[in-house]
Parts: C-alpha cells; sequence; structure tokens
C-alpha cells in the first residue's frame, strides 16, 4: 500500500504516467496542467483562511510546504517502484524518472504565488503561469541546473522552485505589462 500511495503522490495522481500524445517528454506538462487546480486551491484557500495580505502568503507557504515535505517522502519510493526508465531522450534513468512530477506540483505553486497580491483575469494568469513555468523548467538556469544534477529527492524538487522563482518574476511583469 504504501509504495502504491508513494507513486500516486510522485506521479501525481497519474499525470505523470499519461503516454504522451505529440511529443515524447511530455510527462512535465502533464505534471504542470495537472497543477492548475493545485494552485487554484491554494491561492482560494489563502483568501479563504486569511484576510491579510501576510497571513494569506503564510498560509500559502505551509500549503506549499506540506507539498514539498509528501513529495520528498514520496519520490525515492517512487524511484524505486518505477525502476529504471528511458526517459524522452533515450537515457535510462533511475533517479527523477519522468513520470515523476510532483516537483511540477511544487514548481506550478511557485509561480502562482503573485497572484495572491495580483488581481488578472484568472483564465489568462493561469495560462501564462503554465507557459513561463514550462521554458524554465525546460531551459534550467542557474541555480536550477545544480539542483538538477543532485541525485536526490530534495534536488528534484528544487530545481522546479528555482524554475517557478523565475516563473513568477516573468509572471509579474506580464501581469503589470497587460494591465487588467
Amino acid at each position: 500500500m504504501r509504495p502504491l500511495f508513494a507513486l500516486m503522490v510522485a506521479t501525481w495522481f497519474g499525470s505523470g504516467l499519461i503516454p504522451p500524445v505529440l511529443l515524447n517528454g511530455m510527462a512535465g506538462t502533464y505534471g504542470s496542467l495537472a497543477a492548475i487546480p493545485v494552485c487554484y486551491v491554494a491561492l482560494w484557500s489563502s483568501t479563504f483562511m486569511a484576510e491579510s495580505l501576510f497571513l494569506q502568503i503564510i498560509w500559502y507557504l505551509f500549503f506549499m510546504s506540506c507539498i514539498f515535505c509528501v513529495g520528498l517522502w514520496s519520490i525515492p519510493i517512487a524511484e524505486a517502484t518505477l525502476g529504471a526508465r528511458k526517459d524522452w531522450r533515450g537515457k535510462v534513468r533511475e533517479h527523477d524518472q519522468s513520470q515523476i512530477v510532483v516537483d511540477e506540483i511544487i514548481g506550478m505553486l511557485t509561480t502562482c504565488m503573485p497572484l495572491l497580491w495580483i488581481r488578472h483575469n484568472p483564465a489568462v494568469a493561469f495560462f501564462a503561469a503554465f507557459v513561463f513555468f514550462r521554458l524554465f523548467d525546460i531551459t534550467k538556469l542557474w541555480p536550477g541546473h545544480y539542483f538538477d544534477r543532485m541525485e536526490r529527492p530534495v534536488g528534484v524538487l528544487l530545481d522546479d522552485v528555482v524554475a517557478g522563482i523565475y516563473a513568477a518574476i516573468a509572471l509579474v511583469v506580464f501581469l503589470e505589462a497587460v494591465g487588467s
């Protein structure tokens, strides 16, 4: 039961196991899409639980921390359960297999955090957050590349936090530029 639950969390309830439709290596894209409802719930619950922006940010960070901790727990179990797998480049991976997408959930949550204080059309905001996060997750800018090379669960998660920070900055600039 434990390995199955860990696999479900690490693949974000199977979104990382969806076969590629158009391109190889789409598990991260599916995981990022699956993160949008999670981001919505995190934003909604933050504004529901607290009136001040400071307390909303604290609640949002607590929400993220819970998923981060569950990710730290689930990743090594899921890696062992999945075993060696070929990635979309044909490289055999025993760690951070493509099917593990809980890191995309953390990355998208990081990207969407500014939506606590920037009010915008939700469809535009979430679409832009998704595009920016995927862009920065794929490019692995410093120090994301450093964390990506780590073969530990914390590295799996932190490279997406870094991508999420870059994407959040781009999201703020974009949303401020297009206005409400």
